[in-house]
């Protein structure tokens, strides 16, 4: 072991940073409890935003529950973990999806990027600058909850969706998971997903009523990215391991999702995440969990 961190050590020397891409988008699709939607969303955003005519990188960062794969229907041979571990290089470990994104898979059960050595954790940081630079939306579905290993990994991202759904549980996690968000020196830019409502005007009214919590104990006004309706098909697509824009494109929750994709992709959506180059969210992540305490909501 001893001889390996010396290598590793050895290694990280010899990098020299990648350059980060213009272009390049990320975005990440959070949630403060599970069950709410969030992989659902950040598959369909990725298919979504592929039919555009963009190229996307879907990255599953929960590695504790890992799930993308199961949603899409592929079985990768390699996932982050192997990458991370040296045992093939990013390229190898993407799978490309006929009519979708290109998928970097995890691995469920495994050690949060967060607790990986700072050599590996640099490494892997650096080789995914180089090959993110193809494309122009990395799309991150992160952890639900408000453990070190989410909060920290999404407050290195510049632009946060945090799912929310309409029932007490949700609504609350959602504003813990905010609040820790905005305790960091430099926030991310916070957006809210409204998801599984059976109207557009109820979806607004659980934004209305998030926001006036967020509003009266963090002075913060969230914008709603988007609104999802709810449709049982959506049930029916995972258990099949298909997304709904595979299963039922025509569907409202794809419909809905295809118009939170075409409002990403507007000049009006960049400026409002200030057109933050991409260049602090890698250093970020590279630098993660290094003297970092957890930090919890009150």
């Amino acid at each position: 072991m001893d001889d390996q961190a010396a290598e590793l050590r050895k290694i990280r020397a010899t990098l020299k940073p990648a350059r980060v891409p213009a272009k390049l988008r990320c975005l990440a699709v959070g949630s403060g409890k599970g069950g709410v939607g969030k992989t659902m969303i950040s598959v369909g955003l990725s298919y979504s935003l592929t039919e555009m005519g963009y190229h996307v990188l879907l990255m599953d960062a929960d590695l504790g529950l890992a799930n993308v794969d199961l949603q899409m229907g592929i079985d990768p041979v390699y996932t982050m973990q192997d990458v991370i571990y040296g045992n093939c290089s990013l390229e190898d470990a993407v799978v490309q999806v006929k009519g979708g994104p290109d998928v970097l898979a995890a691995a469920s059960g495994s050690p949060e990027l967060v607790d990986m050595g700072n050599a590996r954790r640099e490494m892997f940081v650096n080789e995914l600058i180089q090959f993110a630079g193809a494309y122009d939306f990395l799309m991150i579905d992160a952890g639900a909850g408000i453990g070190k290993g989410v909060t920290t990994f999404l407050g290195a991202v510049p632009e946060v969706m945090v799912v929310v759904a309409n029932e007490p549980t949700s609504i609350m996690d959602a504003y813990s998971l905010i609040k820790v968000l905005r305790q960091g020196p430099n926030p991310p830019v916070i957006m809210l997903l409204i998801n599984m409502v059976r109207s557009l005007e109820e979806g607004e009214l659980l934004a209305e009523r998030l926001n006036t919590i967020t509003g009266k104990f963090l002075n913060v006004q969230l914008p709603v990215a988007g609104i999802i309706l709810h449709d049982d098909v959506v049930g029916h697509a995972i258990r099949r391991r298909l997304s709904p824009h595979v299963y039922a494109p025509g569907s409202a929750p794809v419909k809905c999702i295809r118009e939170l994709a075409r409002f990403l992709a507007s000049s009006a959506s960049y400026h409002r995440a200030g057109g933050q180059l991409q260049r602090n969210m890698f250093d970020k992540l590279a630098a993660v969990g290094m003297g970092e305490k957890e930090v919890t909501a009150q």
